[in-house]
């Protein structure tokens, strides 16, 4: 998953390769491979209090648009409905930064039901503003 994201500096940079190292040791993961046996996407997941939390999610530039990511988020979301989890969250980069990667990610969680539930303005240049988006499952 890591070799992966690596592949995708549009969206994680330098900082978040680093987060992601640790934090893939501790979240849940799922993966999606090719017939040839690659990883082509991977979205990585926790729950705490009966919410989850979308954490990581990134898919291959050569099968973007494919609905590998559509496919990854589904799966996740129907397990967690069946757990009894009743809504998921994810942190993105906010609308207020004109960057057109992240315009992509928002309008993807957007057009699977997630809603705008709150902006957080940050005093960091990776990220100078967090956006959450909830669906309630």
């Amino acid at each position: 998953m890591l070799d992966l994201a690596r592949r995708l500096p549009e969206w994680f940079t330098p900082g978040g390769l680093e987060h992601m190292a640790l934090d893939f040791q501790f979240q849940h993961r799922r993966v999606a491979v090719a017939l040839a046996g690659e990883v082509v996407g991977f979205l990585t997941f926790n729950v705490h209090e009966g919410e989850g939390q979308i954490c990581w999610l990134g898919v291959a530039p050569e099968h973007q648009r494919q609905g590998v990511g559509r496919a990854l988020l589904t799966e996740i979301e129907h397990e967690l409905r069946t757990a009894g989890v009743r809504a998921v969250t994810v942190e993105t980069l906010g609308d207020a930064v004109d960057y057109d990667p992240y315009e992509k990610t928002r309008a993807f969680y957007r057009s699977m039901g997630y809603r705008d539930a709150k902006v957080l303005q940050l005093d960091n240049p990776e990220c100078p503003e967090l956006l959450t988006l909830r669906k309630e499952l």
